[in-house]
């Protein structure tokens, strides 16, 4: 087995999350080595070619998540099988961050004291059967100059709604204070969004577009969107969408402390028998190798976080690592989607234009932005009008009372294919006892580790909140003046592009694997970064706040755990305004 010298920090999985950690330490001076599964691709690599970004076949996902799709069970009586591969991620250096939609929303302040709020408001009862929500063990505000920090590093586009406590017109309403404006104003908007706006506001709600981490104009060296139609699930032939590769990694390389090795499939985290964290080992070019390290972060997405945990036994941990308790794999939540779609007969609405985050959308209905009491359910979702309706995907969406083959089926989509919109509704999922990650028995990758098996099904809470949200859907198509509409149908959704949960922080050791920096409790110098960190979801996208997180967490580690040694923090002064001044 070969053995690479020992490096200050090793840093697993290299995507949005991980970059970002990446950049602050490798700025505020530390030496990281970063290990990726997949490659270092080029714009020549990315293909125009709906049929290869698709989340069925997803060839970003080649190198490894293809081979290791997790295998999928309602609950404990029912029989494992294959998750149909609704969403797939990207393995590569800059992870899904290359393909991801650049939609990058802030939480809501509520979104981080659901339990508390919704005690205070609705009362114990309130409280579904069968969950455990939690509090964050951190507020909004704790997190906010990393939200700033990281929009600026991104070149977010957006409009503020909220700057500094005064209300701002055309932005979210419900969004917590910001310090300054998004760095860009939003994307342009589209024939469909206007439609959109114009029926929220006469319903009563208040529209706004969509933040996106794609420049609505130069910014950085990178020049603005062309709004192309091959965004989500594709790579940005410009650099106007916000990939690591184009963002954080070239300042962090430009340090020349950040080294990355591609082709690494880390198998485990390597512990002694007085439980001890030296290093991971890996399969790479060379064979199997150590990475001895003082200080290992998992950054890779939810399903390889709670895998690699539960993979890395030894004499002081014999059910994984972080696991003593065991909490590792509790608390999956898979964001559930159940859309609703009109037909505008004779309007060529051209909906496959631009990107998916150059939409309008309503928060009115989110968190608790709006009373419950009653409704029989807790939280919410949010309701979008999007573009990039693509002609291969949208051929599965007809009316449920037409054929899916043969001349009807064929004369609907070359009649309304442009003149189709789709609704969007995201709702979140409460963390339930029931819904968890573990390895499964019997499947194994191609190196024989197992796999991930999920456990997850949705319930009375989820079931009547997207059925509220989905009706409200239908509602605004008919005042936008749809002339044919119709429901997707409820389903579980096993796998989403927002997986959170399984490695949930808190300050209970007996009810959560890491802190709110991502320590692991049990174990000083292993960190976990991303969304299986997360006590509770959100009916927002989570990857702004996965990377405000992990801005957090790096600066915590470089300026606690190093620089306070080296007696170089000065008291008082601010980890991120330190980073900011050298980035």
């Amino acid at each position: 087995m070969k053995a690479q010298p020992e490096v200050e920090i090793c840093i697993v999985g290299l995507g949005a999350v991980g970059a970002m950690a990446a950049h602050a330490l490798a700025t505020a001076g530390l030496e990281v080595v970063a290990l990726e599964a997949g490659p270092t691709r080029t714009g020549s690599d990315y293909r125009m070619d709906e049929l290869a970004s698709s989340a069925g076949r997803n060839a970003w996902g080649d190198t490894k998540f293809n081979r290791e799709v997790p295998t999928w069970r309602r609950n404990l009586d029912s029989p494992r099988r294959e998750t149909p591969r609704s969403q797939g991620m990207a393995n590569g250096v800059g992870g899904s961050s290359l393909a991801y939609a650049g939609i990058s929303f802030r939480y809501h302040p509520d979104d981080f004291r659901v339990r508390s709020n919704t005690l205070s408001r609705y009362g114990p009862r309130a409280l579904p059967s069968g969950t455990d929500i939690t509090d964050w063990p951190l507020r909004y505000e704790d997190l906010e100059p990393y939200y700033d920090l990281a929009e600026e590093l991104l070149g977010v586009s957006g409009q503020a709604g909220n700057v500094r406590g005064t209300l701002l017109p055309g932005g979210n309403p419900f969004e917590g204070p910001r310090e300054r404006p998004y760095p860009l104003p939003p994307l342009r908007t589209s024939g469909v969004g206007e439609l959109f706006a114009t029926a929220a506001r006469e319903a009563g709600y208040q529209p706004f577009p969509v933040p996106a981490a794609i420049l609505s104009e130069p910014y950085d060296g990178r020049p603005a969107c062309t709004y192309c139609s091959f965004c989500t699930r594709s790579g940005c032939h410009v650099g106007a969408k916000a990939s690591a590769l184009v963002t954080v990694l070239p300042r962090a390389l430009a340090t020349g402390r950040l080294k990355i090795r591609t082709g690494c499939r880390v198998l485990r985290v390597r512990t002694t028998e007085r439980g001890d964290t030296t290093g991971v080992e890996y399969i790479g070019p060379d064979g199997l190798t150590v990475q001895p390290a003082k200080v290992v972060i998992l950054a890779s997405y939810t399903f390889e976080n709670v895998r690699l945990l539960l993979l890395s036994r030894g004499p002081r941990c014999p059910n994984g690592l972080g696991n003593s308790a065991s909490q590792v794999g509790c608390y999956y939540m898979a964001r559930q989607h159940l859309p609703a779609f009109g037909v505008f007969t004779g309007r060529r609405l051209n909906c496959f234009i631009g990107s998916s985050a150059q939409g309008q959308t309503i928060d009115d209905l989110n968190a608790d932005n709006f009373d419950h009491a009653g409704l029989g359910f807790l939280r919410g979702g949010r309701i979008s009008a999007v573009n990039q309706f693509s002609p291969i995907t949208s051929t599965a969406i007809v009316p449920p009372d037409l054929p899916r083959w043969g001349r009807a089926y064929k004369e609907f989509l070359a009649r309304c294919y442009n003149s189709t919109v789709m609704l969007t509704v995201s709702v979140e999922t409460l963390p339930y006892e029931a819904n968890f990650l573990d390895l499964d028995p019997d499947v194994r990758d191609p190196h024989g580790v197992p796999v991930v098996r999920i456990t997850f099904d949705n319930y009375d809470n989820e079931h009547r909140a997207l059925a509220f949200l989905q009706e409200r859907a239908v509602h605004l198509l008919q005042i936008m003046g749809a002339d044919r509409i119709w429901r997707a149908t409820p389903s579980v959704e096993a796998i989403s592009v927002h997986d959170v949960g399984g490695t949930r922080m808190g300050t209970d050791p007996g009810r959560s694997v890491v802190d709110s920096f991502g320590r692991l409790h049990d174990v000083p110098n292993v960190f976990v970064l991303g969304g299986s960190t997360f006590p509770t979801q959100s009916g927002l996208n989570p990857t702004l706040t996965m990377q405000a997180l992990a801005l957090r967490s790096a600066f915590h580690i470089a300026h606690t755990d190093y620089e306070t040694m080296r007696g170089k923090l000065r008291p008082g002064s601010s980890p991120a305004a330190a980073v900011r001044s050298r980035t």
